[in-house]
């Protein structure tokens, strides 16, 4: 049975249509004349005040008479002016920063971020959180470090880099332990827990000596990067023991970083080992942790390597020799002379290290 559509049904559906289409465009309209009329109510009220703001961002409010007529401006604009203040709070440091953060306290957004802490919104759990770093809130460390295991992931982060802010080294082994959490499917994502660790002062070294051997690897991770990037040098004998036993290579490799950081000639035998893995990136992180030791035992350890049958294994001992001075580029001098494995790589640290020398 065919069916028919009346003409008068079909009429009706183009007026739906043309009726829906003007909405959306009245809605779209209407949406960037309201942004527009924000936009310019916003650039009226901050315009007297831009002089004042730059003067204080700038430290040169030498007679505090910008930061008075920050702090006193109408409590209609307080909101806009705060917003402003917290935008350069995050590009300046020292007096300017504590100038700053002053406008917002005596507005009363210590206060606000405080009780949003404990908000059923993690937007505003998170907001409060970065609010309390950017002004350097130090006694609201304890308040933010709960929020390293909150169930949102957005605020787990915020909470780890206003902790990096504030600098509260108690808060380290709180950071530890959101890397690896029990309750949530996701941790704390290793760069934030390492700038975190890297921007805290003691007890630092102590939480990062334990976590290397923890039982998850990711945090063990963080532990050996971290060992890497600032100076932990109680942490060579944990590194020197957990190597042999490691079995994550993502680890392996960190923590083959870490000891060419805390690491002494001693050290030499266990790193050749480890040149001969099984895993490319892991011989890599051995050469380069060679390398690092610097020693004229590192440069006899890495001239057999220069004719490893892995490509970028050879080409990476032969850099590391042109760096080790003198008595390495003898050795690569030597190798290029000859006809063999050793050549190629050779010739090449030679010309890469005659590139940066030129320049």
């Amino acid at each position: 049975m065919e069916s028919h559509v009346s003409a008068q049904l079909l009429w009706w559906v183009l007026w739906a249509m043309v009726f829906a289409a003007a909405v959306l465009l009245a809605i779209v309209v209407g949406s960037r004349c309201g942004r527009a009329w924000r936009v310019r109510r916003e650039q009226a009220v901050l315009t007297p005040l831009r002089p004042a703001l730059l003067e204080v961002a700038s430290g040169e409010d030498d007679d505090s008479s910008a930061l008075a007529r920050l702090t006193a401006v109408a409590p209609r604009h307080v909101a806009l002016v705060d917003r402003t203040v917290s935008v350069l709070l995050s590009k300046v440091r020292g007096d300017p920063a504590r100038a700053l953060a002053q406008v917002l306290r005596t507005h009363g957004r210590a206060q606000w971020a405080r009780r949003g802490l404990t908000s059923a919104s993690a937007v505003r759990r998170a907001h409060s959180a970065w609010t309390l770093g950017l002004m350097r809130e130090i006694d609201a460390g304890p308040q933010i470090t709960p929020l390293l295991q909150d169930r949102s992931a957005d605020v787990v982060v915020t909470a780890a880099r206003a902790l990096t802010l504030i600098g509260d080294g108690g808060a380290a082994r709180a950071v530890v332990r959101a890397v690896a959490p029990r309750r949530r499917p996701q941790g704390l994502p290793s760069w934030a827990a390492v700038e975190s660790l890297c921007a805290f002062g003691e007890p630092v070294g102590s939480v990062v000596v334990e976590a290397l051997q923890h039982p998850h690897p990711a945090v063990r991770h963080v532990a050996a990067t971290v060992v890497d990037a600032r100076p932990v040098p109680q942490a060579g004998p944990a590194v020197r023991a957990r190597l042999p036993e490691e079995q994550d290579t993502r680890t392996l490799t960190a923590m083959l970083g870490a000891l060419g950081r805390v690491g002494s000639v001693d050290d030499l035998p266990l790193l050749c080992r480890f040149t001969e893995h099984e895993d490319e990136q892991v011989g890599l992180a051995a050469v380069g942790a060679l390398e690092r030791l610097g020693s004229s035992a590192a440069v006899e350890a890495l001239c057999p390597l220069l004719a490893d049958p892995r490509p970028r294994v050879a080409e990476r001992a032969a850099t590391a020799l042109a760096e080790l001075g003198p008595g390495g580029r003898t050795h690569l001098q030597a190798a290029a002379a000859l006809d063999g494995p050793s050549a190629g790589p050779s010739r090449y640290a030679l010309q890469l290290a005659g590139l940066r020398g030129g320049r």
